[in-house]
């Protein structure tokens, strides 16, 4: 009965139910599962980040059993891609299963000896990504799962296999954007959507601290050649607001960050309008929303800009801008936002702004979308983005 007790406080844990159904039958026989062996980590979830640097990163792996046996049991692990396949399905997400060659289990058999709950734990070693899969813009991730079991028992399916998702630090250079040095993009078409998004990373070295202070530092904007609702029109300050709010402008309408953004500091932004709804977000998690007119945005071609020449007052280190002809979702933006797969389905426009000199900016998916500096750009190396 202990044992049996001890069981069941991990199932509940887990969210499993002590039964295991044997019969699909309206009169099915139940069976209580008295001993079963799972992954340590998978118990506060099915994922977890591992930070890898330029000496790359480790992770354990830890077998467990829930109640002590009178015999060893021997346990086999594996990478399962069929593991991060659901993994994704489940979560929305499109993790890529790393390469072999860059990894390694120390061992792929752990063992559970008589009288003990757990193994020694397994090291997995990552190697840091090469700059190919660095810059395919893919999001990597290894899925260990629990192969067999030999010893009487059997694995606990709700915790037998855990995702191990890669966090690369990237270390790359970003161009500086001010009032003498604007972004200016060709686009190869002009736009009418019902949704949208736009994101990009930036920090900005100026920004006002009272109302109307330094109001106006526009960031990106596009809009359309007439008076039909067009126009994205993002921006730090207004008249009646702090320069430390950010505001977003969409047909006809605007809203007002609720977050007071800090000088000379990282953040990622992104404006999602699903024809519903207007939301932005920072850092990956939702500041604000607001419901959207509904109405189509009309953008012009030769309307995209980043950086205006009046009242931009900041120098703005800028990196990761993208335009998409659709609304990406929070797992999306919280998953992709230092590197991104260029041939992601609605992605229009991606500037990886890491050319590192010169005043030209490639489009990364292939449409042609390439950007120019309309001044000189001064370049910053070493910036870090990863590793949270």
């Amino acid at each position: 009965m202990k044992k049996i007790l001890k069981l069941k406080a991990i199932l509940m844990v887990t969210g499993f139910s002590l039964l295991s159904i044997l019969s699909g039958c309206n009169d099915a026989n139940y069976s209580v599962i008295d001993n079963a062996v799972y992954l340590s980590e998978a118990e506060a979830g099915a994922s977890k980040k591992i930070t890898i640097d330029e000496n790359g990163g480790l992770a354990p792996i830890s077998v467990r059993i829930a109640e002590a046996v009178k015999s060893d049991v021997n346990v086999s692990l594996k990478v399962d891609p069929a593991v991060l396949d659901e993994y994704n399905k489940r979560n929305g997400t499109n993790y890529v299963t790393l390469p072999a060659d860059f990894y390694s289990l120390s061992s792929s058999n752990a063992t559970i000896t008589q009288g003990k709950i757990g193994a020694t734990p397994i090291s997995l070693a990552i190697k840091p990504l090469s700059r190919e899969l660095q810059e395919s813009g893919s999001t990597y991730a290894i899925p260990v799962t629990i192969a067999s079991v030999e010893g009487g028992v059997s694995p606990l399916e709700s915790t037998k296999s855990f995702v191990y998702i890669i966090d690369q630090v990237i270390v790359t250079s970003v161009p500086v954007i001010n009032s003498s040095n604007n972004l200016e993009m060709k686009m190869r078409q002009d736009y009418s959507l019902t949704q949208w998004s736009v994101e990009f990373c930036l920090n900005i070295d100026k920004l006002g601290l009272a109302v109307g202070q330094l109001n106006n530092q526009a960031m990106f904007r596009a809009s359309a050649n007439d008076s039909s609702d067009g126009e994205i029109y993002t921006r730090f300050g207004d008249a009646p607001i702090k320069g430390s709010i950010f505001q977003v402008k969409n047909q006809g309408t605007q809203f007002n960050s609720n977050t007071e953004f800090a000088a000379n500091t990282w953040y990622h932004f992104a404006i999602v309008n699903d024809g519903v709804t207007l939301k932005f977000y920072v850092n990956g998690k939702l500041d604000v929303s607001m419901a959207s007119p509904g109405k189509v945005t009309n953008l012009s071609k030769n309307s995209f800009k980043f950086g205006n020449t009046d009242y931009l007052k900041a120098n703005v280190k800028v990196s990761e801008l993208r335009f998409w002809t659709k609304a990406i979702s929070q797992s999306q933006i919280q998953n992709n936002m230092y590197a991104i797969n260029p041939k992601s389905d609605g992605l229009e426009a991606y500037w990886k702004l890491n050319e590192g000199n010169g005043n030209a900016f490639v489009d990364a998916t292939g449409h042609g979308n390439n950007a120019v500096s309309l001044g000189t750009t001064n370049w910053v190396s070493n910036v870090r983005f990863g590793g949270n």
